[in-house]
């Protein structure tokens, strides 16, 4: 996999200039932070390739979609990213659909990761259901994208980044399709994305 011999390559690199004698202690720390991204890095791609690998075969069950969304914007204080600002509209009540729990785990984590990684200092995310759809809206003010990135983003391993897997939009097109379900965006260079990703409410399946 080209993505993962690039991020293998740089984490040999860096690991290799750490070994240097001589290396001023200003130099080896950034050495030392750039091997941790590498290494980061290539643990989310195994990760990543171990959901996308086993959409086709994980059942859907009944999940609660709003529980994965409560527990995406609690976990995305732990990525390795800056993140300035979320700003989540999740409702009481528990709506539920019928999806892989782990791959809509990963997706819903995967938008919000998204978001991050174009440089949003603002995610607003919201939870809601209307005619027998749940959606989830992932709204940033990032770099946002082309009409010719757009129209790629969720082709695996494609990235116009230095850093991530190039799967995480994958993954959630991919649960969507599965589910039975749409992502929908709309984004524009410079001004940021919003992403929607919705699936049939269980109960009406």
């Amino acid at each position: 996999v080209p993505r993962a011999r690039k991020l293998l390559s740089s984490a040999m690199i860096s690991a290799a200039m750490l070994q240097s004698p001589g290396l001023a202690p200003q130099a080896s720390a950034a050495m030392q932070r750039r091997l941790t991204e590498r290494l980061r890095d290539i643990e989310s791609l195994l990760s990543d390739l171990s959901v996308l690998s086993s959409l086709k075969s994980d059942p859907a069950d009944r999940v609660s979609f709003t529980e994965i969304v409560r527990s995406a914007v609690r976990g995305a204080d732990a990525l390795p990213l800056h993140i300035a600002d979320i700003k989540a509209e999740i409702p009481e009540d528990e709506i539920f659909v019928r999806s892989p729990r782990t791959a809509l785990s990963a997706s819903v984590m995967s938008l919000i990761r998204n978001a991050a990684e174009a440089h949003a200092t603002e995610i607003r995310l919201s939870l809601s259901s209307s005619d027998g759809m749940a959606s989830v809206v992932v709204a940033d003010n990032g770099d946002g994208m082309s009409d010719a990135v757009s129209r790629r983003c969720t082709e695996p391993f494609f990235t116009t980044k230095d850093t991530g897997t190039g799967l995480g939009l994958a993954i959630v097109s991919g649960t969507a399709k599965l589910s039975r379900g749409t992502l929908r965006l709309e984004s524009r260079e410079g001004a940021g994305s919003v992403f929607m990703l919705s699936l049939p409410l269980a109960h009406s399946m």
